[in-house]
């Protein structure tokens, strides 16, 4: 009779998993599903050019439909994946960091910091350095200087490598401290001999995929790799953390380290990011949220979950600039922060 008993709740346990494992396998297909829903649609969307063209007898309108479909669209449409996945993994790497549901990139002047690095290279015409050009390397340093000195000064209580922080000081400090930059980007605009400047720093400051290019994507796919990695290497511990810093440290977790490595490459790709579209702002805030209601907090889905969602979200987003106000074309920026702000602020409201 035990036997039978044990025997039935073990089915009932393996059944359960089972339908837990098709119900995360179907969430997974509904977010891919939307993903290449969106890329479809934004890749048919902008010059009335039929596909079928390629392949027309007239040489003019195959040269017309080539240079569509295979030197314009495809880099932007690849840079809005990639950029809008590299900001939402940093976000969702930078929540984690500073457990805290409105930290991202744009809100804690980490994307500033970048733009400044980029605004510095373009106003002093550094030299790129092999296939890394300068204003990629800047807005590294300025993205990653950001970012620690944030952790340093909302850091509070420190005990065995690691503290706690207040969510209205960190918001404070990131208001704060891209205010700061952006007076020293205007400052540079200011002072410098190239009258065209301003018109380049416009760029930086509105977000934009216009001037995507494929050297730019590679550097952009390189810097989502090691992110992607090294949140996946990381998933365990960062489970962990959420009990509680002092209960994960307890469990042998290294949380200073831990931090100190995804704000690494939180600016890693957030700078690639802001190097190739300039400021865009809140996709590391929507993405990781939007993601979470179909996977929970669980660090193994959530880096890969946001990444998709944020290409999805950034690839729609700028769709839908090229096409509100044809031939006008929005910056990218403007769409998400009106898709942003009222969830920072129903998030801040509710925090």
């Amino acid at each position: 009779m035990d036997f039978t008993a044990n025997s039935q709740d073990s089915m009932a346990v393996t059944s359960d998993k089972q339908t837990q494992r098709f119900g995360v396998s179907l969430r997974w297909l509904l977010l891919l599903g939307l993903f290449v829903v969106v890329v479809l649609l934004a890749a048919t969307l902008g010059a009335p050019v039929p596909l079928s063209d390629l392949w027309a007898s007239d040489t003019d309108r195959v040269a017309v439909a080539r240079q569509i479909f295979l030197q314009l669209r495809p880099p932007r449409l690849l840079a809005g994946m990639l950029v809008g996945a590299s900001l939402a993994t940093s976000g969702a790497a930078l929540q984690a960091v500073f457990r805290n549901p409105l930290a991202e990139p744009y809100l804690l002047g980490i994307s500033a910091g970048g733009a400044l690095g980029a605004t510095a290279a373009l106003a002093w015409h550094l030299p790129s350095f092999g296939v890394f050009e300068s204003s990629s390397l800047l807005a590294f340093a300025g993205s990653l200087a950001a970012a620690f000195l944030v952790y340093r000064l909302g850091q509070g209580r420190v005990l065995h490598g690691f503290g706690s922080f207040d969510r209205a000081t960190l918001l404070l400090i990131g208001v704060a401290l891209s205010a700061f930059l952006s007076a020293l980007m205007s400052l540079l605009v200011t002072l410098s001999p190239d009258a065209g400047l301003a018109q380049k720093i416009m760029f930086w400051l509105l977000g934009g995929l216009t001037l995507a290019r494929m050297s730019n994507n590679g550097i952009l796919a390189l810097a989502l790799g090691v992110g992607m990695a090294t949140m996946l290497a990381s998933a365990r511990d960062l489970n962990a953390t959420q009990v509680g810093d002092e209960e994960a440290a307890s469990l042998g977790v290294s949380i200073g380290t831990l931090h100190r490595r995804l704000l690494l490459v939180s600016a890693l790709m957030s700078s690639a990011a802001v190097a190739t579209a300039g400021l865009i702002g809140f996709v590391g805030l929507l993405a990781p949220h939007l993601v979470r209601l179909l996977f929970g907090n669980d660090a193994r889905a959530l880096g890969p979950a946001a990444a998709i969602g944020g290409a999805t979200l950034l690839v729609g987003c700028d769709a839908l600039a090229r096409s509100v106000a044809p031939p006008l074309e929005l910056p990218v920026g403007i769409i998400t922060a009106l898709l942003g702000v009222p969830l920072f602020l129903f998030l801040a409201k509710r925090a």
